[in-house]
């Protein structure tokens, strides 16, 4: 049965990798083309995006914030999917878990892969700095962070998936390593387009 689950999740990443990564793909390509320009707030990106690489390069990484982000993901995907959760636990370095009731294997895959796909911080950052797009201090200052929380995003995603994709028991080997590149591949070039088409649209 396991080997069978895991040709059937290996089958239904290689029809999303044909299906919609062209698909992920050719969105981010046209952000790409149509934002060549200096973003809208060009010093508050830089001074964001500068920020968090400065965080990332000089400060120790904060593993109880990483881990509360990731577990809450979980949660969060719980919720929405009508998932009962039982028990939330996070610790500085030792990891943490999000206890629930066992859902079918859809909404278990997607409870799963959401702290790779769901731009916890990022998306609320990016949702107001859409809404507000006036020119004034609001939206330098949203400009601004959505550059520092895109880094930290990507770092926090890097972090998740090196942590994570090897171990036998990880969120990624029970999704299924392959379909959970494809969905993770996918769903950032999806944030990538967002970002630029948000940051840097006139």
């Amino acid at each position: 049965m396991a080997l069978v689950n895991a040709v059937i999740r290996f089958l239904v990443g290689a029809l999303l990798g044909v299906a919609a990564l062209p698909w992920c793909l050719d969105l981010l390509l046209d952000a790409l083309r149509a934002h060549r320009h200096a973003p809208q707030d060009p010093w508050s990106v830089g001074i964001g995006a500068a920020l968090g690489l400065a965080m990332v390069l000089i400060g120790r990484p904060n593993w109880f914030v990483h881990t509360l982000i990731h577990e809450l993901c979980h949660a969060i995907l719980c919720w929405i999917l009508r998932v009962r959760v039982r028990s939330f636990h996070i610790s500085d370095g030792e990891g943490g878990f999000v206890k629930h009731d066992e859902p079918d294997v859809v909404r278990g895959l997607f409870i799963l892969i959401a702290p790779y796909t769901l731009p916890l911080l990022l998306a609320p950052a990016l949702l107001a700095r859409m809404w507000y797009h006036e020119p004034g201090h609001l939206r330098l200052v949203l400009s601004g962070l959505c550059a520092f929380l895109f880094i930290t995003h990507l770092v926090g995603l890097w972090r998740n998936v090196a942590t994570n994709f090897w171990g036998g028991e990880g969120d990624l080997a029970k999704v299924g390593r392959f379909l959970a590149l494809v969905l993770i591949v996918g769903n950032l070039m999806l944030v990538c387009a967002w970002t630029l088409t948000t940051l840097w649209s006139r």
